[in-house]
């Protein structure tokens, strides 16, 4: 299991610090948790390209799969240095 502190950009341009656990790394493909206080933002703005940021200098693009008041299920996958541009 991976696990770390990062950074979740918003579309506002805001950045919620989160903690991720993410159980499957297999490839460069990416499923699991986003832990935070997810009443922070508004729902509209996980309805669209979410990227993490994390603390090893790696960026996954995730897609929202459910959501609680405390945390996100997410699927996603590893950027490219060339794609995060």
């Amino acid at each position: 299991m991976l696990t770390g502190k990062g950074w979740l950009n918003l579309r506002d341009r805001r950045r919620i610090d989160v903690l991720y656990q993410f159980a499957s790394d297999y490839d460069d493909r990416r499923v699991g948790y986003l832990v935070f206080n997810t009443m922070e933002c508004d729902d509209g703005q996980l309805c669209h390209r979410l990227v993490l940021d994390c603390d090893d200098g790696s960026s996954v693009v995730l897609l929202v799969m459910n959501r609680s008041d405390k945390h996100l299920a997410v699927h996603g996958r590893v950027l490219m240095s060339t794609e995060a541009a």
